[in-house]
């Protein structure tokens, strides 16, 4: 597995069906009530707003999510170090190196797939 295709399941696997999951969860949940606080509170902001504004925070969920996920392979891929870090991290598949390019590659799939 190279760091392009690893850049693609991170996309699928971590971004697009986690989306999917949550908004799925909110917008078949209209009956009952979360028991998780969070979810629960969620879930109140969702049911709270017009069909454009449920449009509007997906769209800045999608954000979010991408913007976290790139942060962090930025730390995987050894171009951002934390306070007090002597090496850059370096990610290893079967004895090959593969990170580096990471977050290029995602940002780059999702510039030219989108977010699906």
């Amino acid at each position: 597995m190279n760091e392009e295709l690893i850049a693609k399941n991170i996309k699928n696997e971590v971004l697009i069906e986690n989306f999917k999951r949550y908004f799925d969860i909110l917008e078949s949940s209209n009956k009952e009530l979360f028991k998780d606080k969070y979810w629960s509170k969620a879930q109140q902001l969702y049911n709270s707003i017009d069909s454009e504004n449920k449009e509007n925070l997906k769209e800045f969920i999608k954000m979010v999510m991408i913007e976290s996920v790139t942060e962090v392979l930025a730390f995987v891929d050894g171009i951002a170090t934390f306070d007090e870090q002597e090496y850059p991290f370096e990610l290893f598949y079967n004895n090959i190196k593969i990170s580096g390019s990471l977050q290029e590659y995602l940002l780059m799939d999702i510039e030219g797939n989108g977010f699906k």
